[in-house]
């Protein structure tokens, strides 16, 4: 009996100190610091966090967010930076003012500087996101205590149909965002194993669990950096001046990460070469598997639900992609992703825009043929938030209309 009673204690210590582990995880964000990579580094996080702290400071603002991949993210990002004239923390700073500009003027041109309300746009689109990330990224926003007045969601088939994502309980934003009512499709996945679908409900539960890969990276860096200070061989490769992968005493080990990516006025965002982005595409496209192209259609028409049962107002973009680009895509399911992104929003009574068309469609006009070149940034911004004014959202905007915020088809004639 006294065993059992002294087993029952540590069992109740191990309880209570995983408990407070687990409380300063998600209080005090200590992984946000790690010199390691870290989903609370990441732009899913740290976009969020920005846009609530900074949404919880202003009143009665309406305010609209951005939502979609990087194909959204570039243009924004690089016609912001230049705007402002200077660089940008891309995760941290997620205020388009530049955007607000634009929209502001067109509200003024519809219906007068004195009924136009000042408008607060910010950009929570995600790098690599797919549409299971867009709805994800909007519900949180939309369960927040400061709603959206509007989304506008940019979307392209890779966002539908992408080979190099292992399923959606890979991605940052699920990982940051899910819950537990996430968990029912995860476990109708009859090609995950047990294991994996034990891992992710896991991690649902347990951030210190969630985040194991990142902890051990971080004390596999610290015990590199220990050996290496007694031992007097060089042991571990590391990056040198010219980022080049070797044995050396001086530089960066692998695993190490400092600061945070920036956008400059002028420059493209981080990206890779054109050869690379093709290859990487090819492989994203094909074969198409419709498995992953209807559970992410069922994401999308889920955000579209949520928007509308929440009386938030949203516009759906095809964003523009290269004409090589596009030679790539399986001619059959683009076909099929246009036909059913325009009949989810027809159902649905949402706005919805194509501009990958041959208005924008130029190889020039991209830099890696996905992401606008920042010289074609910012006539997208002003094509885009013309858009935006035009639509019905403009009436979620003005100030004569400010009681009707996420009402559809009013008249103000």
């Amino acid at each position: 009996m006294g065993i059992a009673k002294g087993s029952f204690g540590v069992v109740l210590a191990a309880l209570c100190l995983l408990a407070a582990v687990e409380g300063w995880l998600a209080l005090a964000h200590p992984l946000a610091r790690l010199p390691v990579a870290t989903i609370e580094q990441g732009e899913a996080f740290n976009s969020i966090a920005d846009i609530k702290k900074d949404t919880g400071n202003c009143k009665d603002e309406p305010y609209v967010v951005l939502l979609g991949s990087s194909l959204m993210v570039a243009p924004v990002v690089q016609a912001e930076s230049q705007f402002r004239k200077r660089p940008l923390k891309r995760f941290f700073e997620r205020r388009a003012t530049l955007c607000e500009s634009q929209l502001g003027s067109q509200l003024n041109r519809l219906y007068g500087k004195s009924k136009s309300a000042p408008v607060r746009i910010y950009n929570a689109a995600v790098g690599g996101g797919m549409a299971s990330d867009d709805f994800f990224v909007a519900r949180e926003l939309l369960q927040s205590k400061k709603v959206p007045a509007a989304l506008v969601c940019g979307v392209a088939p890779r966002d539908f149909q992408d080979n190099l994502v292992p399923g959606t309980y890979s991605t940052s934003a699920f990982q940051v965002f899910a819950d537990l009512s996430d968990l029912g499709r995860i476990f109708q996945d009859k090609n995950l194993s047990q294991e994996k679908k034990f891992d992710v409900a896991l991690g649902r539960f347990s951030r210190l669990w969630r985040n194991r890969s990142e902890v051990k990276s971080y004390f596999g860096l610290l015990s590199k950096k220990t050996i290496e200070k007694v031992c007097p061989f060089i042991l571990f490769e590391k990056y040198g001046p010219n980022l080049v992968l070797a044995r050396q005493k001086k530089g960066v080990f692998p695993e190490e990460v400092h600061g945070t990516p920036m956008a400059y006025p002028g420059y493209a965002i981080d990206h890779y070469d054109s050869v690379k982005t093709t290859q990487q595409y090819v492989r994203s496209y094909h074969p198409v598997s419709k498995k992953m192209v209807d559970e992410q259609f069922a994401y999308f028409e889920q955000m579209l639900d949520m928007s509308r049962a929440k009386n938030v107002d949203l516009m759906v973009v095809n964003m523009p992609l290269s004409r090589a680009n596009k030679e790539l895509i399986p001619a059959e399911y683009y076909a099929d992703y246009l036909n059913r992104l325009k009949t989810a929003c027809a159902a649905r009574d949402i706005q919805f825009i194509d501009y990958n068309n041959a208005a924008w469609d130029e190889n020039s006009n991209f830099i890696d043929t996905v992401h606008i070149s920042p010289e074609k940034s910012l006539a997208f911004v002003e094509t885009l938030m013309k858009a935006v004014a035009d639509s019905p959202l403009s009436l979620a905007l003005s100030s004569e209309n400010k009681r009707q915020i996420g009402s559809k088809h009013i008249n103000t004639n």
